[in-house]
């Protein structure tokens, strides 16, 4: 893609959310196999007069939440990009013509290095802020929507995608007093609703 057009196109904030959409629509086509592999697993196991084996459902749920990560954060750079372009840094290399030979996006918000930090990226947005209280309207859904940002990104980096992460770290931080079943079955009652309000446009 040559610069110009580069350019243009980062700034395209219908071309952000059109690949959102993208993104959403196959997370909940494989949200439809997780929910059929784990009612299988439950009937299976039941029939046996065993535990169920949930491993392909739990296998395919984390590929659901990677493409829920990578929806969000498309999502939520499509926002910035949209109310926040100062939150924007392209990096222009000029000719001798001054016509632009190379660009490079450097940040959407947060540095590039940094992201996919999904709850970084929120708070630039303004996620947790006013401009959203008809979305998140509790202290309690704005804390599951933090945990929610928190366990995608780290999907995102390397829990969707391998066995390990690339360097060892920290275990993740979560809310403790936010229920675990925030990041199980019942993600979608905060995230959908984000999402929507995220990608609302033409």
């Amino acid at each position: 893609m040559q610069a110009a057009q580069f350019i243009e196109r980062t700034k395209d904030v219908e071309a952000w959310r059109k690949h959102a959409r993208a993104l959403r629509r196959s997370a909940q086509i494989l949200w439809q196999e997780f929910e059929r592999s784990l009612l299988f697993a439950v009937q299976v196991g039941s029939s046996k007069g065993t535990e169920p084996n949930l491993d392909e459902a739990l296998e395919t749920f984390e590929t659901t939440k990677l493409l829920y990560g990578l929806a969000l954060e498309t999502a939520l750079k499509a926002w910035i990009i949209e109310h926040k372009p100062r939150e924007i840094e392209i990096k222009v290399t000029m000719d001798g013509k001054g016509e632009a030979k190379q660009a490079e996006l450097k940040s959407i918000g947060v540095p590039s290095s940094q992201g996919h930090n999904l709850l970084s990226l929120a708070e630039v947005a303004g996620l947790f802020t006013s401009t959203f209280a008809s979305t998140l309207t509790t202290d309690s859904d704005r804390d599951a929507m933090r945990n929610i940002c928190r366990d995608l990104g780290e999907v995102v980096v390397w829990r969707g995608r391998y066995p390990v992460p690339l360097a060892s770290f920290e275990p993740l931080q979560l809310n403790p007093n936010v229920p675990a079943k925030a990041l199980a079955h019942y993600l979608r009652d905060w995230l959908d609703p984000v999402l929507d309000a995220l990608l609302k446009g033409k």
